[in-house]
């Protein structure tokens, strides 16, 4: 099994450990869900580390991680590591991901560019010209695009961010819900484009 895609398909309740593949960080750090927490959790230590204590604690005392996106966004907030070089770490990469067509997504493009843009709208919008080279940023972070279009990878991990976002208090949730449904589909997940 890939390595990157090992942790792919767990979900909360499931007890486990694994340790982070994260450059500069993998000799100590480990992440995982925390039964008596209800929550994932992740502990860093820089590698040559020797403090009993990690140097990033994400726990699920003050804030719930019901959903292993949520510890993707956190690691993304606190280090300089790119989305995708932190999906692979934590072992949650899709084995294969794969995006739609760009004359489908381009249709689906042209066709909501005349509509009313609500928040939902611009969030897919705006996702979906992300994937296709049209943003400089990238529609969670608002980040400066790593390069001219994004790779399926980058993309799945734009929707760990997007997902994270959304079980998280505040942001604005119409604009994250469509940027969500747009990568949702745009990943060949969900044949619905409701969101425009």
């Amino acid at each position: 099994m890939n390595t990157a895609s090992r942790n792919h398909d767990c979900r909360a309740g499931q007890e486990f450990r694994d340790g982070i593949d994260l450059p500069g960080w993998e000799e100590q750090s480990v992440w995982g869900w925390d039964p008596p927490a209800g929550s994932f959790f992740a502990q860093l230590w820089r590698n040559g580390s020797t403090g009993d204590e990690p140097d990033i604690w994400i726990s699920g005392v003050d804030t719930v991680f019901r959903w292993p996106s949520g510890i993707v966004l956190e690691i993304v907030e606190r280090t300089p590591e790119s989305p995708a070089t932190v999906v692979a770490a934590l072992g949650l990469a899709a084995p294969e991901p794969r995006l739609r067509d760009d004359a489908e997504v381009l249709a689906l493009l042209r066709s909501a560019v005349d509509r009313e843009k609500t928040a939902l709208r611009r969030g897919a919008i705006h996702a979906l010209g992300w994937t296709q080279g049209f943003a400089k940023t990238t529609p969670v972070l608002r980040g400066e695009s790593r390069g001219p279009r994004p790779t399926a990878a980058e993309v799945e991990a734009e929707h760990h961010l997007v997902t994270g976002a959304l079980h998280r208090p505040g942001g604005d949730r119409d604009f994250l819900s469509g940027v969500d449904a747009s990568l949702w589909w745009l990943l060949t997940r969900g044949s619905d484009t409701w969101f425009l």
